[in-house]
């Protein structure tokens, strides 16, 4: 598939280009020959869109490119049309296919993709900068963390060493930050909130951990009082009646009764008498047997039970009494408040208990006194009967507890210690919670970043071995280099993952332009043996390759590329340079079936870029047939005075716009001229130099000079004090520089007469 045509261009330069029908079409050859800006810098371009199978946007222009005579495609449909293999060498390609890193010693890299990947490589060694100034900062967030988290814990664990270590206990003379640690590592929040303990507890457990230890304390013995079943025995005797033959006299004297009764028992049974022991005198029957009706059995088994229950009255009383209760000072300091108030409760108990028996007793000895008395109402004191059982219990819970303690007094003083050590730590869990999340954070940041950083190193070192497997051999290249340029200057050394450069053993900091082409042009030349690039059916398309070279070195390019690109499907060349262009030139002209009469017949064809300029001071390109001068002579210098020559014997009526290239042509025509009349002359202002030499008129040379200094700048717009009807002189101008070559050399002048206008030469009569 080939380029056959460029059906239409509107795109930069080419303001509203159409394929001339007189143009003949490309072939499988072609070289365009054109100034700077005359847009071949466009069409490569435009090629290279093809090549990359990029969409030709609306905005930069419209296209149309005819392939095989038949096919159209417009630029806006590249990236989707079937099109040939496209390979592009111009300014682009130089510039995307050789980059340099800075320094004493920089280093080269070559092709496209490995400078893609290189700079991919320097902007991951960036990040990578950028990252490891993250960690370090990251690593000092998180050692500052542990640092505060580590203090926190240090000073916590001294704070309850200090309050907990005791002589009677080793376990927290070592306490430290380990400890601290696990104890709070193995709480939640709920845990903690259920540790913590009041002012008023964590006293008492002080008091328990610091107390020494003490004797075993007995447990008080409850006097075993039945209160109920002696009330109940009061009730019962007190409200019985004794059936007798009472006396008056001893009924309402309790005291008399009492004396009676006992004289009567003197005076009976083993005392048994008739006299009275008192007065001596004799006991009256009637008298005794009244006395002992008064004090009959009944009334003596009474006086007995009353008797009875007295004693067990007084008994329960002195037993009560004697209830006495171990001194606070027995007891471990902690219990002190506890076992004050069970001793209240106990001595309580006890005055309620006695009181109740006192009035007990105090009724049985009334009914003892006045047996035959009747029974009246007395206020009685009453008592809880199982107040002093329980308040003693309660008092011997806390003797067993002391005595618990005593027994294992270690162990307490551990269970105090290990209560307060849990309470001082939860109330430190909220902060070592709020500690330890910054340290998780700052690790978690430190771990993205440290897997960063490696993800980052592994990405830079998979493109750099990528870019060493598409690296050439240093003595390959450097080889290439000296046949392309035919010198042995430049010299490759491999340097990492490119190469460094030398001349004359000197690392090479800067390239000339020229150095830079011809090296970009090497790889280029070279990529056209990829097994991706099909050379004979492809398209190749080079635009100035050989910039800035001198003579020498341009023939050995022209050779080299000649060789790698002869086997091209299609082969299309764009320089500015005569000297290159003419090389081309021979080389087609001596192609198989050059000579052939069509010119649609042969291999390789001509083409030229013109340039006109307009009165705004833009300018519109075209391309079409190569003039003959051109394609026929040796020299730029005859078609330059060809185009002067037919522009200053012109007599039809043009536009201004006509004008305004013209004076570029002629500029370029006398530098030539005079360069060659006065080489010696060098430097700033040569040409006005030049033609201050020229003996000639001087008006006329100022003329040529100032059009020429004015309006020959190609790509410069007039500046708003540029007269115009200047640029009108042109024609005159011109005229007058030719009449410059003839007073000069005129030898000189009638040898390029007779080369573009013999006609001219025969009407003067000249030989």
């Amino acid at each position: 598939m080939k380029l056959t045509r460029i059906a239409k261009l509107r795109l930069r330069v080419f303001r509203d280009f159409a394929w001339p029908t007189e143009l003949h079409p490309f072939a499988r050859f072609n070289v365009i020959y054109g100034w700077n800006g005359s847009g071949k810098t466009t069409l490569s371009w435009l090629l290279s869109l093809v090549e990359k199978k990029a969409t030709l946007p609306e905005a930069e222009g419209e296209a149309r490119l005819e392939f095989d005579g038949t096919t159209k495609v417009a630029g806006s449909a590249f990236a989707s049309a079937h099109l040939p293999q496209v390979r592009v060498f111009n300014r682009d390609f130089i510039n995307a296919t050789l980059s340099q890193t800075s320094g004493i010693a920089p280093i080269y890299f070559l092709g496209e993709d490995s400078i893609e990947k290189q700079a991919r490589v320097e902007q991951l060694k960036q990040e990578l900068a950028t990252i490891i100034s993250k960690l370090k900062a990251s690593e000092a967030g998180k050692t500052k963390a542990e640092s505060t988290l580590d203090d926190f814990c240090k000073g916590r664990a001294k704070v309850i060493k200090e309050l907990l270590t005791s002589a009677n206990s080793q376990t927290y003379n070592n306490y430290d930050k380990r400890n601290f640690k696990r104890a709070v590592e193995a709480m939640d929040s709920q845990r903690a909130a259920g540790a913590v303990l009041s002012d008023d507890q964590k006293a008492q457990l002080h008091s328990q951990k610091n107390a020494q230890p003490k004797p075993l304390v007995g447990k008080v013995v409850a006097p075993s009082i039945e209160l109920d079943a002696l009330t109940s025995k009061v009730d019962t005797l007190v409200g019985r009646s004794v059936v007798a033959q009472t006396l008056d006299e001893l009924t309402s004297n309790a005291k008399l009764a009492v004396w009676v009764q006992e004289g009567l028992h003197l005076h009976s049974g083993e005392h048994a008498t008739d006299t009275c022991r008192f007065c001596q005198q004799p006991l009256q029957a009637a008298r005794r047997a009244a006395l002992e009706a008064h004090f009959n059995d009944a009334f003596a088994g009474f006086q007995k039970d009353l008797s009875e229950l007295l004693s067990k009255l007084n008994k329960a009383k002195q037993s009560v009494a004697s209830l006495s209760l171990p001194d606070d000072s027995r007891f471990y300091e902690a219990l002190e408040h506890e076992v004050s108030t069970a001793r209240a409760k106990v001595l309580s108990a006890k005055e309620e208990t006695e009181a109740a028996l006192d009035a007990l007793i105090a009724r049985v000895e009334a009914k003892r006194d006045q047996p035959f008395a009747p029974i009246t109402t007395q206020e009685q004191a009453t008592a809880n009967p199982s107040s002093m059982t329980d308040s003693v219990a309660a008092f011997n819970e806390i003797v067993e507890r002391h005595n618990r303690i005593s027994q294992d007094f270690t162990a307490s003083v551990n269970s105090a210690c290990e209560k307060l050590e849990a309470s001082y730590v939860a109330e430190a869990y909220a902060e070592f919670v709020r500690l330890t999340d910054a340290v998780k954070a700052a690790a978690t940041e430190l771990n993205v970043l440290t897997a960063k950083q490696a993800e980052i190193k592994a990405q830079i070192a998979e493109l750099e071995r990528a870019i060493l497997d598409h690296r050439r051999g240093a003595d390959e290249l450097t080889a290439e280099l000296r046949a392309y340029l035919g010198r042995d200057e430049l010299r490759f050394e491999v340097k990492g993952t490119g190469y460094a450069l030398t001349r004359g053993g000197q690392y090479v900091a800067h390239l000339s332009d020229g150095e830079r082409t011809a090296i970009a042009f090497l790889y280029f030349l070279k990529s056209l043996q990829d097994r991706a690039f099909d050379l004979k059916n492809g398209i190749v398309v080079i635009d100035d390759p050989v910039s800035s070279l001198d003579d020498n070195a341009l023939f050995s390019a022209f050779g080299y590329m000649k060789d790698r690109t002869k086997d091209a499907g299609q082969l299309f060349i764009l320089t500015h340079s005569f000297s290159f262009f003419r090389l081309v030139k021979n080389w087609f002209h001596h192609l198989p079936g050059q000579r052939k009469k069509k010119i649609e017949d042969r291999p390789g064809r001509f083409f030229l870029l013109r340039t006109r300029r307009h009165t705004d001071g833009s300018r519109t390109s075209e391309l079409g047939h190569l003039d003959p001068l051109l394609e026929e002579y040796e020299s730029e210098y005859q078609y330059l005075f060809k185009r002067v020559h037919d522009e200053a014997q012109r007599n039809d009526v043009v536009e201004l716009e006509h004008h305004y290239g013209l004076p570029n042509v002629a500029r370029r025509l006398l530098e030539a001229f005079l360069a060659f009349k006065f080489p010696e002359i060098r430097g700033e202002g040569v040409l006005y130099k030049r033609l201050e030499r020229v003996d000639f008129d001087g008006a006329k040379k100022t003329r040529i000079l100032r059009l020429l200094d004015t309006y020959s700048h190609a790509d410069a717009i007039p500046d708003p004090e540029h007269d115009l009807s200047l640029l009108a002189e042109t024609q005159p101008v011109l005229r007058e520089v030719l009449e410059l070559m003839e007073a000069v050399d005129r030898d000189h002048y009638l040898g390029l007469i007779k080369m573009v206008a013999p006609s001219s030469v025969e009407e003067q009569g000249e030989p």
